[in-house]
């Protein structure tokens, strides 16, 4: 009578272990698959630029339209406008994590970059663009290449400043940490330092003096103490002389810049002319001193010589062998 409950109780008790093993087995399974998801997959996408709203860069990729957030942590080489083919390594939520510009050889794509599986033995090293991003310079903060923009304020939206510039308009963003000389309004010609993202660092009065335009803030020179030791013979060294000395330094461009743009008309609005050029629309004012032979409607292309604030100082209709576009004389 005690061999047959003692059978079934050993064999329950080999099963339970058997679960048990299972149910260990499948939450070491579970760990791992759960930190190859916690990696995040990154895609790099190579496409055309077709708009820069904002903090946004929307592009067009081999599957439609891709909205590419920028945020203070993107590693930007430089500004892009439309028409650029770039190349952006993005977040699964589309936030860049770079953005460069594409080689002519890379074609319109999008691929999925799988993060390498760790290994026990042996570490691999990472890439450039992986050890830029894992670098803790880079987490806490990228040093935005900065630009100083002079221009008019168009709009005053909340917190942004859309401004008209040589390249058409620019919406700056004002955030807590932009330092404002005053209130500025529409009309007033400002010049302001900015980031990539087209976030305002500074924004002061422009000077009467100061031609509109974007250019890129010169780099501070380099310490003297840094520099290599400058040989004491005679005749190695040289005294520059005051021609060489002002050479040397920046010198403010006195004569006005002018475009001549080939585009077709978009639109009539007053003393407007909203034209189609090669990099997107171009706002042309007319002013009395604007020598114009004809009055201009929808689909016409012109050729009109524009100064650096938008203002045309001619307007003719373009021959058939004007190609579009937008040279600098």
């Amino acid at each position: 009578m005690v061999t047959p409950c003692f059978f079934p109780s050993r064999v329950a008790s080999l099963f339970i272990c058997l679960l048990l093993l299972n149910g260990l087995n499948s939450l070491l399974l579970a760990e791992d698959d759960l930190q190859a998801i916690s990696a995040p997959k990154t895609r790099t996408v190579v496409a055309e630029v077709l708009e820069i709203e904002g903090d946004f860069h929307i592009v067009r990729g081999e599957r439609g339209e891709i909205r590419i957030e920028v945020t203070p942590d993107t590693k930007i080489s430089e500004e892009f406008m439309f028409g650029d083919r770039i190349k952006a390594i993005l977040l699964p939520n589309d936030v860049a994590l770079t953005i460069t510009r594409a080689a002519p050889d890379e074609p319109i794509a999008v691929t999925t970059n799988v993060p390498p599986e760790p290994t026990s033995t042996q570490e691999t090293s990472p890439t450039s663009e992986e050890a830029s991003i894992r670098s803790p310079l880079y987490q806490e903060y990228q040093v935005p290449e900065v630009r100083v923009i002079i221009a008019d304020i168009l709009m005053v939206d909340g917190s942004f400043y859309i401004v008209r510039s040589e390249r058409g308009e620019t919406q700056i963003e004002i955030t807590p940490k932009t330092e404002l000389s005053e209130d500025f309004k529409f009309g007033d010609r400002i010049k302001a330092r900015v980031t990539p993202a087209d976030k305002a660092l500074s924004v002061v009065r422009a000077k009467e003096d100061e031609l509109t335009g974007i250019q890129k803030e010169a780099a501070p020179a380099a310490s003297s103490t840094s520099t290599s030791p400058i040989p004491s013979t005679p005749t190695t060294t040289k005294t520059p002389t005051p021609s060489e000395n002002m050479a040397s330094e920046p010198q403010v461009e006195l004569k006005p810049s002018i475009r001549t743009i080939v585009a077709e008309v978009l639109m009539v609005d007053g003393d407007l002319y909203i034209v189609r050029g090669e990099r997107g629309e171009i706002r042309i004012e007319i002013t009395p001193k604007t020598n114009i032979s004809e009055a201009f409607d929808y689909g016409d292309r012109i050729k009109a010589e524009v100064l650096a604030n938008d203002q045309a100082l001619t307007i003719e209709r373009a021959s058939p062998n004007d190609p579009l576009g937008v040279t600098s004389n």
